[in-house]
């Protein structure tokens, strides 16, 4: 298997290197590619308000390295969070800034994603998260365990794989240049999953040399300090950065700390040839609150329903990537490895944890290029492998009355290796003119080749007819969702697979995505936009981590030919406004009807953090020469807490039913306020070029709300784990 693997590696190495020299350099681009190594600033400077390739101006500074994929994409210069990016493709994507990030004031990348229409996330804690799910993209994400959401880093995997947490503790904002968010299925940028949050490191853009320093401090002993340098000098860049976060905790053992280390070098090999290296360290903790109802540390309201202690988190990933830059086309050859260990401590009763060691390397590449006037194509692969073990030793355990037995034991499960190797491609061609009437066409496939699981291919269709700044868009997408080996978990001796299973009968669930958009700017002053979508999915594999190990009876433990289904019907709007110079105002709403069904035929017409309705808003405002004042504002409404699964059987029934929610499992309806004040200012003695001192205050309404609530199954009482009322923050920036 490994040199099949091996031989795999190669040949599509070779077809990646040998798709950037398919045109002679001399040859122009009808539309030129955005480039990889280049940031949106450099990219836009030509033409800071034209619409087309690379024309959008999304960094802040010369430390920002945000770059959008080499795919034409259609877009403004300062593109606001709740405003997406339509791309050639009909398709569109979200982005956040650095800047964004800042004036949020996020502390994690939860904060950082909250003013993104159709994105919502759930945690207890000030800064961090914990194991189960905890980010939603459009009433997917919840469910546990499964990869629902793709979580990259430098266009690589850094997510807890095993059980598919999305591990906000392992990504430090302050390495952050930017972060881009797909909302559904897109086989030309992703693979596995519905959705993807891609977080774009940060690397020197400018000659010259730079330090950056900043701390902030305020409410429940919360404390944050990084600090970056970097410099650059001809063909040479190199940035560096640390940072710490520390917090005490708003409610009693819910204290966390992030502490973080980056490095991003990069070097012009030639001129139309660069190599980057990245690496990344985090070290993090975040303890679980105690219980609503109880108070306590430990709870006994049914099996499972204990509290864990807290949660560790150590993440190393390190990337090369090999970039060329022609006028007609533009792409990259990245290999990477990943190393987490995530450990729940006291999981279940006291002395007992659990400790998931996932790594994850592969190889990855992407070419765009242009044959004609008018043309765009897209070839690219991923080969991923991951290797997963969970080791838990207990030392107490619980029984079905939830009554403490001491015992002492040791398990771990050597998971199967997983490997997954997906190529791609995609074509597009304009008919008439940006500035005039025009016609995008475009199709795309990928195809998914799994040594576990069965095989399967993604198409996408899509086309754009506009005229100057207005576009109607159709999409047509299936997005594919291989489940994690953790699935053999209830049936697993180390490697050894029970006899007479074929996996490769365990098919991924997919969801067939519809989606037609309409978008209108007037470049200067505002744009405005409409999104109606469509998803309908099915196949979902149960995860049988219970039963008797090396017992296999045939159909006992997967239904491979599934009913279960969902279906999530959604409209957004979103807009953006600049009435005057120095004001900029942002606003989307959402809203969703979601319905399941199970293998029973039960329909539910809920699905877990799938909110009726949500409406996000926000603004930037400059005044008085030297000050700031920002803010953002979120309401969600009918969204109800909960785990998608499809549960309600014996072990050996594969007949279930989806979650069902009833108003017991509704959350209180959030609107949250935050406001940021900034005074800026320089010092040319001191070579300050940018200073900030600010003030910023979240929930500044002090409004009760919660994520996630306590429920005692037997007595039917419950409690929200509320997070802070109003809290205070104030720091300094200073950059020279």
């Amino acid at each position: 298997m490994k040199k099949r693997v091996h031989r795999v590696f190669a040949l599509a190495a070779a077809l990646c290197i040998l798709a950037s020299c398919l045109v002679p350099p001399e040859a122009s681009f009808a539309a030129q590619p955005a480039d990889p190594g280049q940031t949106q600033q450099q990219a836009g400077q030509a033409d800071p308000a034209a619409r087309g390739v690379g024309q959008g101006g999304l960094t802040q500074g010369s430390l920002t390295a945000y770059t959008l994929p080499p795919v034409t994409v259609y877009g403004v210069a300062d593109q606001p969070p709740t405003v997406p990016v339509t791309t050639r493709f009909g398709t569109q994507f979200n982005v956040v800034t650095e800047e964004q990030i800042a004036l949020q004031n996020s502390l994690d990348f939860y904060d950082a994603l909250r003013n993104v229409p159709g994105v919502i996330f759930q945690k207890k804690n000030i800064i961090g998260g914990q194991t189960s799910h905890s980010l939603y993209i459009r009433g997917r994400g919840a469910g546990h365990p499964s990869p629902d959401l793709s979580i990259l880093f430098d266009d690589v995997p850094r997510f807890g794989a095993l059980y598919g947490q999305a591990l906000a503790d392992g990504v430090p904002v302050y390495a952050l240049g930017g972060m881009e968010i797909y909302k559904y299925p897109q086989p030309s940028r992703f693979g596995s999953g519905y959705g993807m949050v891609n977080f774009i490191p940060k690397y020197m853009t400018r000659e010259g040399y730079e330090l950056k320093l900043g701390f902030e401090g305020g409410s429940f002993a919360t404390f944050a300090e990084n600090i970056g340098m970097g410099a650059k000098k001809e063909q040479f860049d190199v940035y560096a950065a640390q940072s710490r976060i520390w917090t005490a905790g708003h409610v009693d053992n819910s204290a966390a700390w992030q502490e973080s280390w980056y490095g991003n070098l990069g070097v012009q090999l030639f001129d139309n040839w660069s190599l980057r290296v990245m690496s990344s360290y985090v070290s993090a903790q975040t303890e679980g609150p105690d219980s609503p109802l109880t108070g306590g540390r430990r709870t006994s309201q049914g099996v499972n329903s204990w509290l864990n202690d807290r949660y560790d988190t150590y993440s190393s990933l390190s990337t090369v990537t090999l970039a060329n830059n022609y006028k007609q086309a533009s792409g990259w050859l990245k290999g990477y490895y990943n190393d987490t260990k995530f450990f729940i401590r006291g999981e279940g009763a006291s002395d007992t944890y659990s400790r998931q060691h996932v790594q994850m390397y592969g190889l990855r590449g992407r070419e765009t290029f242009s044959i004609w006037d008018g043309s765009e194509f897209v070839l690219g692969f991923d080969l991923d492998k991951t290797e997963m073990e969970n080791y838990q030793s207990r030392h107490n355990r619980r029984n079905m009355a939830g009554a403490l037995i001491p015992e002492r034991s040791t398990t771990t499960w050597d998971f199967p290796d997983q490997t997954l190797f997906s190529p791609y491609l995609a074509a597009s061609q304009m008919f008439g003119s940006e500035e005039g009437f025009h016609v995008i066409p475009s199709a795309g496939v990928r195809f998914y080749t799994h040594n576990l699981f069965a095989d399967q291919v993604a198409p996408q269709a899509g086309v754009v007819l506009g005229y100057g700044h207005t576009d109607v868009n159709f999409n047509y997408a299936r997005g594919v969702n291989y489940p994690s080996p953790v699935i053999f978990q209830g049936v697993l001796s180390n490697r050894s697979m029970p006899s007479g299973l074929d996996t490769k009968e365990i098919k991924p669930e997919i969801v067939d995505h519809f989606e037609v958009g309409l978008t209108h700017k007037w470049p200067g002053l505002f744009t405005v936009g409409g999104t109606y979508f469509h998803d309908d999915g099915r196949d979902r594999t149960r995860a049988y981590m219970g039963g008797p190990a090396g017992v296999f009876p045939t159909g006992s433990y997967f239904n491979t030919s599934s009913t279960a289904r969902y279906v999530i019907d959604g409209f957004e709007l979103s807009g953006s406004l600049t009435p005057v110079d120095g004001l900029e105002l942002f606003a989307g709403a959402t809203w969703l009807k979601a319905r399941a069904e199970g293998d029973d035929g039960v329909e539910q017409d809920k699905m877990p953090y799938t909110p009726e309705f949500a409406f996000q808003a926000g603004f930037k405002w400059d005044f008085l020469e030297h000050f700031r004042l920002s803010g953002d504002f979120q309401h969600i409404q009918g969204m109800y807490q909960g785990t998608v699964a499809r549960s309600g059987a014996a072990w050996n029934n594969p007949v279930t039913s989806v979650t069902r929610l009833t108003d017991r499992d509704r959350l209180p309806d959030i609107n949250v306020l935050n406001l940021r004040l900034d005074y800026m200012f320089d010092y040319e003695p001191w070579h300050l070029e940018q200073g900030k001192i600010y003030i910023a205050v979240d929930n500044v309404l002090n409004a009760p709300y919660a994520y996630a609530m306590e429920k005692n199954s037997a007595t039917g009482a419950r409690d929200f784990y509320y997070m802070p009322g109003t809290t205070f923050m104030a720091g300094f920036e200073l950059k020279f």
